[in-house]
């Protein structure tokens, strides 16, 4: 898989004044005015991301600003999110004012219109736009429409013991594909570990995120052409298809990556038993904590192996997990200044500076602060591999889309269909969608 104080009222009152003129601004100066206690409701997860503990803390500081404005959160499982959002978004009014949007609900939630276009709030108070990566916008944007505003940028990053290595033999990790498989043929044929890498291929959107992460190692993550048709058994994304079948039947990778999530390969990293683990930030945290972790001082973080050629500006191909904070449709008129003031509040950089213990900001600026550094020595690989990342298909039907790309590609994996078989029956199923 990174403290808490408040925006003060000066800075409130210069930004209230700058942009007073807008109807955004006399809303919320409106609102903020008026002593009417006001429950701005707010749909997140509990299962990744910023703690329960962290938006508590968060909405605390949002209180001490607007003292009459009470922040009630509902917490879900991530898998109850999107179902959530659309019950929501049925209903006559909405049951949440701000919800969590994963970037691969954009496309979803712009085209049936079950959140808002964020564009007019973020030009009138968001002063440094250029400071998020545009990476991290891609994700929330379509067609020109930011459909919610960054606020968690999380993405994999390329981890290996680099102890187990030395036994093998290795000064260092690799940083091509050739490389990385002949590092673990070797850590393998001299029984310094049964299974070298082990990774989350569980049938789940875990293994979509994998998926589109090799094929970026091998040139291009981008599963769909700019045509909008699915590429799945063509060039890079047939190569990794390729590469995952064949680390499977050569044993270099666990047989247990096809039953394991997340946090099981990152625990089997952690303990010793693979030498090479890809995952989000959150393991590098697990890999030095001494009461989850047997190695450390010898887990590494690193930018990812890529066949030649592949992105010359990184050396890398990571894969976003990127998260917004957006407001319903259905969000009443006189809730979404408060909304957006929340968002504005939870997402800016001087709240997230705040937290940094806790995820990676989406501020450029507060990633290279010096309080960053001290915290994570390894900020400068984060930052390569956010720098490479691919997003998931932006496709209104992503949920249908990611489910026959979760079994084609486990399929494949397991040999219970040939990866080409697999390949072209996974661009079939997703063609005759349309």
């Amino acid at each position: 898989m990174l403290k808490n104080a408040a925006i003060t009222l000066s800075a409130i009152a210069l930004l209230a004044g700058s942009i007073l003129a807008t109807p955004i601004a006399q809303a919320a100066t409106t609102h903020h005015s008026t002593p009417k206690p006001i429950v701005l409701k707010v749909l997140y997860m509990n299962q990744a991301g910023y703690t329960t503990q962290v938006l508590r803390q968060m909405a605390a500081g949002f209180h001490q600003e607007y003292p009459n404005v009470t922040v009630q959160f509902t917490f879900l499982p991530y898998g109850n999110m999107h179902s959530a959002i659309l019950t929501s978004a049925a209903a006559p009014n909405a049951q949440y004012d701000v919800v969590l949007s994963d970037l691969i609900w954009t496309g979803e939630f712009a085209q049936r219109g079950y959140t808002i276009p964020l564009n007019s709030y973020i030009d009138a108070d968001i002063k440094n736009p250029g400071q998020i990566p545009g990476a991290v916008w891609d994700g929330f944007k379509i067609g020109g429409r930011i459909m919610a505003m960054p606020f968690l940028a999380n993405f994999q990053n390329f981890y290996y013991n680099k102890k187990l290595l030395a036994e093998a033999g290795f000064k260092s990790g690799p940083t091509t594909m050739a490389q990385w498989l002949h590092q673990m043929e070797v850590l393998k044929a001299k029984k310094i570990v049964q299974y070298p890498y082990e990774d989350s291929w569980t049938q789940a959107e875990g293994l979509v995120c994998d998926y589109v992460r090799t094929a970026g190692e091998f040139g291009n993550g981008n599963l769909f052409n700019a045509q909008g048709k699915p590429v799945m058994n063509q060039g890079p994304a047939l190569q990794a298809l390729e590469w995952m079948h064949m680390l499977y039947a050569k044993g270099l990778a666990n047989p247990n990556s096809l039953t394991a999530d997340e946090p099981t390969a990152a625990n089997a990293f952690a303990s010793g038993q693979a030498a090479f683990n890809t995952n989000w930030t959150f393991v590098t945290g697990i890999m030095n904590d001494k009461s989850e972790s047997k190695i450390v001082g010898d887990g590494v973080v690193a930018t990812f192996p890529v066949a030649p050629g592949t992105n010359p500006m990184t050396h890398s191909a990571s894969i976003s997990g990127f998260q917004g904070l957006a407001i319903p449709a259905n969000t009443p008129a006189a809730m979404r200044p408060w909304a957006w003031k929340w968002i504005q509040f939870a997402t800016s950089p001087k709240v997230q500076a705040q937290h940094l213990h806790s995820q990676w900001p989406v501020w450029s600026t507060v990633a290279s602060s010096a309080a960053e550094k001290r915290l994570n020595p390894s900020w400068k690989v984060y930052e390569e591999n956010l720098n490479a990342v691919y997003n998931r298909p932006a496709v209104a039907n992503y949920l249908q889309v990611s489910s026959i790309i979760q079994q084609y590609v486990h399929e494949a994996i397991a040999g219970t269909l040939s990866v080409k078989q697999a390949a072209n029956d996974m661009v079939q199923q997703i063609e005759a969608l349309n």
